[in-house]
Order: C-alpha cells, then structure tokens, then sequence
C-alpha cells in the first residue's frame, strides 16, 4: 500500500488556542475568491507548489487512491486545471488532496471531480517500490462528484 505521512493541521494566523478568543472580536478579512486557471498555470503549480502556497484556485481531477492507507480525510488523484470530458487519462498530475473528513464522506476511487482548493504546498511521500515522490499539495474546500471514470 502507498503509504501518506500524517498531515499537521497549523494554526490559523499562527493564533494560539489561548489567543483565539481574543481575535474573534477583529473583522474577518474575506477569503480571496477561487479562480479559473489555464493548464499552463497549473504546470507552473505543479513545477514549485511552495511558491504558490495560499492561491485559491478550481481543479478536476480522478480520484486514484483513497482507502485505510490516506486514510478518511486525503487521497491521492490525477489532477488538472480544466475539465476533459470523456478522456480521464489527460488528468496526468498525481496530487495529494486534504480536507473535511466530512465532506469527503462520499468520495471514491474513480470518481471524478471539480474542487476549489487552497495550493498548501507540496508533500513527499514513500512509494511502493521503496523510493519517494514530491507532488503538489492541495487543501479542499469545496469538492463535487461530476462523473466515474
């Protein structure tokens, strides 16, 4: 089985839990909204994720792995920035892809996807045949089921 190292969560603005209560008086900032990017964009992406780290952008992609090895909150697909409908081998950048728990409850191997995501860098992992891979990381915030592939 592949095997995913554990995500850490951090904490939001470096805010401690002590310093938390204190900060929910201040108005929120808004959130950037997700944008639409060309492939080109996205291979520059994938070529330095830690670059990009906090862009908000919408991806597709097939979900390729997501069992008791990622675990219920992670899993590992063939991501790009734009759609291709009925061709799911041109989603050809393998990407590892975190978020709610919940609001993956019903996300499955061959599934295929539209999400907005937050770029959170990149990630290493060890692969099954000993070496290791680095991809590009990226944090759900909103994810649907649009088609099996």
């Amino acid at each position: 089985m592949l095997f995913l190292a554990a995500l850490i969560g951090t904490a939001i603005n470096g805010a401690t839990p002590s310093s938390r209560a204190a900060d929910s008086a201040a108005p929120a900032v808004p959130l950037v909204p997700h944008r639409v990017i060309n492939s080109r964009d996205w291979q520059l992406i994938v070529k330095d994720p830690d670059a990009h780290e906090g862009e908000r952008i919408i991806v597709y992609g097939r979900v390729t792995q997501f069992d008791a090895a990622t675990g219920n909150d992670t899993f590992r697909a063939s991501v790009d920035s734009v759609d291709h409908p009925g061709n799911v081998y041109a989603f050809d950048t393998n990407t590892i892809l975190n978020g709610n728990a919940s609001a993956l409850k019903d996300v499955v191997i061959d599934d295929l996807f539209r999400a907005e995501v937050t770029v959170a860098g990149s990630m290493s992992y060890g692969t099954q045949i000993g070496g290791s891979t680095t991809v590009p990381m990226l944090t759900v915030d909103t994810i649907k089921v649009i088609g099996r592939g």
